[in-house]
């Protein structure tokens, strides 16, 4: 009696011992390697084995198993109430079997097993799993085993939602700052083609798939268009459009909702089942790009085998796409930002034409005016045909007077403005392209009266003058915007740290097709210089080569009350 009391003293000092061991972890593989190995060290069983259930699957998945013979045949996965585990772990009870050979409800795992004895793991009244542990001895275990094996379970089942509950935490951190990353990543461009490749490639990255494609809704909605893809052939890259109407991913635009399929060769509705089939693409995760609740498009991603994509896994691309929906538009916007500017330059030189013409038009009718009056001095035979060439020069000067007529810049629309807010409104328009070209921005604007003048026409032209600012900054620099009261006027002051300009163009700085840029037209300063002056004010420029320009606006407090 002695002795059966010293070896159950032993074999409980052991289970503290095993017990400290297993908690000594979070990792989860970790700590189930650890629980089934303490298992067959208490119980003295030659092999064991632990399996969790999957609550989804209603089967009990082989998570770690030890000391199994080489020709072991052991599941992966047994249904619930199946074998001697699934057994348990439809009842939440533990069961010892002393000959295997005499249960009915024995599956054979491996041919030398003869005795078997397996518990439930319990975390809250709900059976999460089975620890098993069996022998190649007829009659191995006994009531104490059992109890002591039930003991450690218990313990496990705490130390299992543990290590769960820390491996799901911690795999969120990762992916949020992965996400966090490739957010960075994406929104880091303002080209919209590069754009869409990085989210191509980083959405495959972080959902590790096989292909990953984006395609945006043409202009009316009706057809998905691929814009990118990354992982598949040229074939599939340059497949045609999918009528939303008509294709199984078109259901993710009507409904705003991601759509899965285990294996889209077997679904039907699935377009180019034999491109899916030579570029070996099985599951499918298809989740929307929604921006300002409007569909854009969608993203997808396949794995090459049949795999059921997590809640988790869903969430994070969803997660991806809005970020990718709002990198995409900001890429767009700039691409529009950048074809108005284009469309502003080809209309500042359309205005210097403009002006050209009608300096052309004034010396055009000098002439005209004088060839009348010498007309009239001469002494010609035929009146009709003085009738005739008198009558035509009246036309050709009725003609030029029009076009002088239409051809005069029209008067500035004049409102009251906060000038502060313009230049903080233009500069916004910019921030991209300087931050891009590694300029840095000091604004210093004070509060200064309003003034009446015209809004558009002063946004024109202090996005002249920061374009070239930019321009004279290839290397990076310093954008400097301040503004003062002085003497009855607004000054603007725009000053850059740039290549200067040569003291030899500066006297003709604001004449049209002056420019130091190669290829330039020389065309912006000439527009703000006249912007300006429609304002009855002045613009002056200070400039040291190789050190900066500064430009200073200077606008009247007491503007066009005469008019």
């Amino acid at each position: 009696m002695e002795k059966k009391t010293q070896i159950g003293e032993s074999r409980l000092s052991n289970l503290y011992k095993l017990s400290e061991i297993i908690t000594s972890t979070l990792e989860p593989k970790e700590v189930l390697s650890l629980i089934i190995d303490a298992a067959v060290r208490i119980s003295g069983a030659t092999s064991g084995s632990l399996r969790l259930i999957d609550l989804e699957a209603l089967t009990l998945r082989l998570e770690v198993a030890c000391g199994l013979s080489e020709g072991a045949s052991g599941l992966s996965e047994l249904k619930i109430g199946e074998g001697v585990t699934g057994w348990v772990a439809k009842t939440g009870k533990p069961l010892l079997v002393p000959d295997v050979t005499r249960d009915e409800r024995y599956v054979v795992m491996d041919d030398n097993i003869r005795s078997e004895l397996a518990v439930p793991l319990v975390l809250e009244g709900q059976v999460i799993g089975v620890v098993n542990v069996n022998s190649t001895k007829l009659d191995a275990f006994t009531q104490e085993d059992l109890e002591l094996l039930s003991t450690l379970a218990s313990q496990s089942a705490k130390v299992i939602q543990n290590a769960k509950l820390y491996d799901a935490l911690r795999r969120k951190a990762n992916e949020l700052s992965t996400l966090f990353n490739v957010g960075k990543i994406i929104t880091g461009t303002l080209n919209l083609e590069e754009v869409l490749n990085q989210i191509v490639e980083k959405a495959s990255y972080l959902m590790n798939t096989k292909l990953c494609s984006l395609m945006l809704l043409n202009e009316d909605g009706m057809e998905l268009i691929i814009k990118a893809v990354h992982g598949g052939s040229p074939d599939y890259a340059q497949r045609p459009n999918l009528k939303v109407d008509e294709s199984l991913i078109g259901g993710v635009v009507k409904t705003k909702r991601p759509l899965t399929a285990l294996d889209v060769r077997q679904v039907p509705g699935y377009k180019y089942l034999d491109l899916a089939r030579r570029e070996g693409l099985c599951s499918l995760l298809s989740v929307p790009l929604i921006f300002k609740e409007q569909v854009i498009g969608i993203i997808n991603v396949y794995k090459s085998t049949q795999d059921k994509f997590t809640s988790d896994e869903i969430g994070l691309l969803s997660n991806l796409a809005d970020q990718s929906a709002m990198a995409i538009q900001n890429a767009r916007l700039y691409e529009q930002m950048m074809n108005l500017e284009e469309g502003i330059r080809r209309i500042e030189k359309l205005g210097v034409l403009g002006e050209l013409a009608v300096e052309v038009a004034h010396e055009v009718r000098n002439p005209l005016t004088i060839i009348k009056m010498l007309l009239h001095a001469l002494k010609v035979d035929n009146s009709k045909d003085v009738e005739v060439i008198e009558g035509e020069i009246d036309r050709i000067n009725k003609i030029v007077t029009q076009f002088l007529d239409y051809a005069r810049p029209g008067e500035p629309v004049l409102k009251e403005i906060d000038v502060n807010r313009i230049l903080d409104t233009t500069l916004i328009l910019l921030s991209h392209r300087l931050n891009k070209r590694k300029i840095e921005l000091v604004k210093d604007l004070p509060s200064v009266p309003r003034l009446s003048a015209d809004p558009d026409k002063l946004e024109q032209a202090f996005l002249n003058l920061f374009l070239n600012a930019i321009d004279a900054m290839p290397s990076g620099g310093r954008l400097k915007v301040s503004t003062r009261t002085s003497n009855g006027y607004v000054q603007i002051e725009i000053g850059d740290s740039g290549v200067g300009i040569p003291p030899q163009i500066k006297n003709k700085l604001f004449k049209p097709f002056t420019t130091t840029k190669e290829g330039g037209l020389g065309l912006g300063l000439s527009v703000v210089h006249r912007i300006v002056e429609g304002h009855k004010g002045r613009i002056a420029v200070e400039s040291t080569p190789e050190h900066g320009t500064a430009f200073t606006i200077s606008l009247p407090l007491e503007n066009h009350r005469d008019r």
